[in-house]
């Protein structure tokens, strides 16, 4: 290939850049004795062509290069031989033609006999070059570079037949063991393939990520034996790659490959309808809205297992309030076909046949519900969380995997946090602090302005001006002369005593015990797969609550003092009468003594 003519020498010198190549198999078959071709009467020596015509002497040897690229036919009787190669690896897309060589031979200067002939055929070799870029989508985000994602590189052998490759077909290894990892940029890019028919197979999503691996789905190549003409009409060359068939350029276009995962996001509704994805608060008996956001994966269809569950603490789902829409302003309803909803734990369970979703996948359904906070809500900064599970399939097995029973699957976790309060009154004589028990209390709450609807009291007792709901009736001090009234949300509180104890005085005026808690939280999102499982498993939680202004864990206090003496008047009482005829006759008595000192001084 080079142009220099061979010797038959040992010393001969390979042409530059050429390397050895193991694989090549030769078949030598002796045609001819060297009798007539060499001597007085010596014919001329046949064409290559000639003597594929002639028959062979004895039995044709076969024999293939090792990895020096090298093979010795050993112990050869003189003739003439002629030398094929039959066989090559996949890569050399130009063999070496047929030729002869004469055992012995003679040497270049024509003065003696080689009778170690060493010949250089030499190949031409054609490679190609591959890359594949990963990628990961977490619902309907965009798409991100996907680290840690592992591949497995095979070659097909016939029609029904693939084998892992192992190394490439200059000897170098694919990856470690054969397995092909992504980098930090999501790529694998595989060098010096032969030409031949190849398919990238998943074998492992990346740990600590949720995302779901597709071990089903084959992403094949073909890596071009000759060359071609693109879909411009240009020329590609030998060693391109092709995919169903046509030309591309996977070192600026790769050959793409996205995980999916799914994504939820759980919210609740505050007391003025908007809607907050970590924290709220109530009152007990209240009716507490809430939104869960899924994010459907595209390859949902694929999936055995889709299933969502909502745990709450001390609170209580509102049987048949759940419902599905597309929208999250729930305008529209979906219409998911065939799932079902139990209850459970106080909460709900919903059971998808993740086939039935294809009309969503890659994108948003909104699920609306509504739950109770139940007697015995934790008071303060522990707050009620309610939780939301999505149970997924973590893997899409290739048809004809036996059935293990029960998918493995992943999980993702989100919670959001209801708080309530606690109000507690201290009753108390107000000359040495004596606890009074037995006094008697109402409680009302302040509405905003535009308030209606049934409960809603206009100025309900002398004091209050506005609009009020009434929380408690018949609040009794105890022994200790206190009261405690929880689970109630933020806002103004009035206490109006109703009944004292004898010998001392009903406050006038009802007490107000404003509830102004703040609370701020933050959230945090971590993804662990457990190494012995391999289940992965990712939990949004409230990392750090912060109550500020909320009186003692939640309980805001407040001290009542009652006096003793003459019992006040009620407004239209007797006690108004008396008080007030007491008065207009004193007021009688002083003008006329006043008159009286005036005409005497007169006098």
């Amino acid at each position: 290939t080079d142009g220099v003519t061979g010797t038959g020498a040992d010393n001969q010198t390979p042409p530059t850049g050429a390397e050895p190549l193991a694989g090549v198999t030769f078949k030598i078959t002796k045609i001819a004795e060297l009798d007539t071709y060499y001597g007085e009467d010596a014919k001329a020596l046949p064409t290559v062509e000639q003597a594929k015509t002639m028959g062979s002497i004895g039995t044709p040897i076969v024999q293939t290069t090792d990895a020096t690229g090298k093979t010795k036919f050993d112990n050869l009787t003189v003739g003439l031989y002629l030398v094929q190669e039959t066989e090559a690896p996949a890569q050399i897309t130009g063999k070496v033609g047929d030729f002869l060589v004469s055992v012995p031979m003679t040497n270049a200067a024509g003065d003696d006999w080689l009778y170690d002939v060493h010949v250089y055929p030499k190949n031409s070799s054609t490679y190609g070059e591959v890359t594949l870029q990963k990628k990961g989508k977490i619902g309907s985000a965009d798409a991100t570079n996907l680290k840690g994602a592992q591949f497995k590189l095979e070659v097909q052998k016939n029609p029904t037949t693939w084998e892992q490759v192992l190394k490439n077909n200059k000897g170098a290894d694919i990856g470690v063991a054969g397995i092909l990892t992504t980098g930090s940029d999501g790529k694998i890019t595989v060098k010096d393939l032969a030409p031949g028919d190849y398919r990238f197979v998943e074998v492992k999503v990346p740990e600590n990520t949720g995302y779901i691996a597709d071990l089903k789905t084959p992403h094949e190549f073909t890596v071009a034996a000759t060359k071609g003409k693109k879909e411009d009409g240009t020329e590609y060359q030998a060693g391109s790659i092709l995919i169903n068939g046509k030309y591309v350029d996977t070192t600026s276009n790769p050959i793409e490959v996205i995980n999916y995962k799914p994504a939820v996001e759980k919210e609740v509704q505050d007391k003025a309808g908007y809607w907050k994805n970590a924290s709220v608060d109530y009152s007990v008996g209240d009716t507490i809205p809430y939104r869960v956001t899924v994010d459907i994966p595209a390859n949902i269809a694929d999936l055995k297992t889709f299933t969502l569950t909502d745990t709450p603490t001390k609170q209580e789902y509102q049987t048949g309030t759940l419902k599905i829409y597309s929208d999250s302003n729930f305008a529209t309803e979906t219409l998911v076909e065939e799932y079902t909803v139990t209850s459970e734990n106080s909460g709900w369970k919903i059971t998808f046949d993740p086939k039935k979703l294809s009309s969503v996948a890659g994108k948003k359904i909104y699920i609306s519900f509504k739950m109770t906070l139940k007697e015995g809500a934790i008071v303060g900064s522990t707050g009620n969380t309610n939780k939301i599970n999505l149970d997924y399939s973590n893997k899409i097995l290739p048809d004809g995997t036996p059935d293990p029973g029960t998918p493995e699957t992943d999980k993702i976790e989100n919670e959001t946090t209801v708080y309530t309060f606690a109000i507690a009154v201290e009753k108390v004589d107000a000359s040495d602090n004596k606890k009074l028990e037995g006094v008697t209390f109402d409680l009302y709450r302040e509405l905003p302005p535009g308030a209606s609807g049934t409960g809603v009291l206009t100025n309900p007792v002398k004091g209050l001006t506005g609009k009020f709901e009434k929380v408690k009736t018949e609040l009794k001090t105890d022994d200790k002369g206190e009261i405690t009234v929880p689970g109630l949300a933020k806002g103004d509180y009035w206490l109006v005593e109703t009944k004292t104890i004898d010998n001392y005085n009903l406050l006038k005026a009802p007490i107000k015990v404003p509830i102004t808690a703040t609370y701020s939280e933050t959230k945090k999102t971590e993804t662990i797969t457990d190494t012995t499982t391999g289940k992965t498993t990712t939990t949004t939680t409230i990392e750090t609550k912060t109550l500020t202004d909320a009186g003692n864990e939640g309980v805001f206090t407040t001290v009542v003092k009652n006096s003793k003496g003459f019992t006040l008047p009620t407004t239209g009482g007797i006690g108004t009468f008396v008080f007030t005829f007491a008065g207009i006759a004193m007021m009688a008595a002083a003008v006329i003594l006043l008159i009286t000192g005036k005409k005497k001084k007169a006098e």
